[in-house]
């Protein structure tokens, strides 16, 4: 893949930019819910990176911010980076699959364990669904988080 590559050619990153606005359910091991959220997500590329910033509000009213950066590693691919607490220790690499999926395989740095992996479905160019499988150091079930968002810019 050429170091020109550029996100905007992509096939399926493109179609996220903008502002997403969603519910968030969090399911343990044997799928009983847990928790619920609402996030919003800025996407956007910027010099051919991949931008994002996730706000997600809990019930209790805690706010929490996370930012992200991606890079271009290959074909529909990118790599996630991300400064913020919690994120550091993994390596992220989202591939386009198709017209309108994404598959986000996480891994945690140290161990090269893989710990979650997230689809993230454009159902529509203004709604899409995300699921989000977290795996135990063992590859057993650890929970899912599925969420649903609509774009609102």
């Amino acid at each position: 893949m050429s170091a020109t590559a550029q996100i905007t050619n992509f096939k399926v990153f493109p179609k996220h930019i903008g502002v997403w606005e969603g519910d968030w359910t969090r399911l343990d091991a044997d799928c009983k819910e847990i928790e619920k959220c609402t996030g919003v997500l800025t996407l956007k590329i910027v010099e051919n990176e991949w931008r994002q910033t996730n706000v997600v509000t809990y019930a209790n009213g805690n706010i929490e911010t996370k930012n992200f950066v991606a890079h271009v590693v290959g074909e529909g691919q990118v790599e996630f980076e991300s400064p913020d607490s919690g994120f550091s220790n993994y390596k992220t690499i989202a591939t386009e699959v198709g017209d309108n999926l994404i598959i986000c395989q996480i891994w945690e740095k140290a161990t090269a364990i893989l710990k979650a992996v997230e689809t993230i479905t454009l159902v529509s160019s203004d709604r899409r669904i995300r699921t989000n499988q977290l795996l135990t150091e063992e590859g057993k079930l650890r929970g899912v988080t599925v969420i649903v968002e609509q774009k609102i810019e």
